[in-house]
């Protein structure tokens, strides 16, 4: 991971983010007309992993393929 991506996960981890990325996933599943009781537990997945895994873990995981 390059320094610059390090120093953005660390802005992340503050969780100053998490509101930000709620409302962007509400507003896609709402685009993609997703019904209410399937966005619930997503978004409840979502909160779960935004509050026990870092943002380093979670970028390092996306890249390489989600486990």
């Amino acid at each position: 991971m390059k320094d610059y991506e390090q120093q953005d996960c660390q802005l992340f981890n503050t969780g100053r983010f998490n509101d930000i990325v709620y409302a962007y996933f509400v507003m896609a599943a709402r685009q993609a007309k997703t019904p209410n009781e399937d966005v619930i537990p997503l978004l409840a997945a979502l909160e779960d992993v935004l509050h026990t895994m870092s943002a380093e873990e979670a970028l390092e995981r996306f890249r390489g393929g989600i486990q």
